[in-house]
């Protein structure tokens, strides 16, 4: 049988350049998390150049660890806030936008279930 065109490309080959930084970032995070430090100072070294992706890197993982502690593991808000030393209202605004994104998603989903197309 033919060897499939696909076979023998690197992991990552098909991957966009921003989301191998993503990749990158959150590896770097989750380390410099697991060595003590706050989430601030965990995010300050993701060498990621484009000022925009970077703070859309660091939000998202801000939101993945929401899902992972608070979600996941019923970790309070409170409690995650003073694990990675970040104001608790940082917190409760991103997990109000991880709301939002969920509904948002799921009315989009609805009316194109419908046959009407994006909300």
């Amino acid at each position: 049988m033919a060897e499939a065109w696909y076979e023998g490309l690197p992991e990552d080959a098909l991957k966009t350049e921003t989301a191998k930084e993503y990749e990158r970032a959150e590896a770097i995070i989750r380390e410099k998390l697991g060595q003590g430090l706050d989430f601030d100072t965990a995010c300050a070294d993701i060498g990621v150049e484009d000022a925009k992706v970077r703070q859309e890197i660091i939000d998202d993982m801000l939101k993945v660890l929401i899902g992972e502690e608070h979600f996941s593991k019923n970790v309070p808000l409170e409690e995650l806030a003073k694990k990675l030393k970040v104001a608790a209202e940082r917190l409760e605004k991103a997990k109000l936008e991880m709301l939002e994104d969920v509904k948002n998603t799921s009315i989009k989903a609805f009316y194109k279930s419908l046959g009407h197309g994006n909300a």
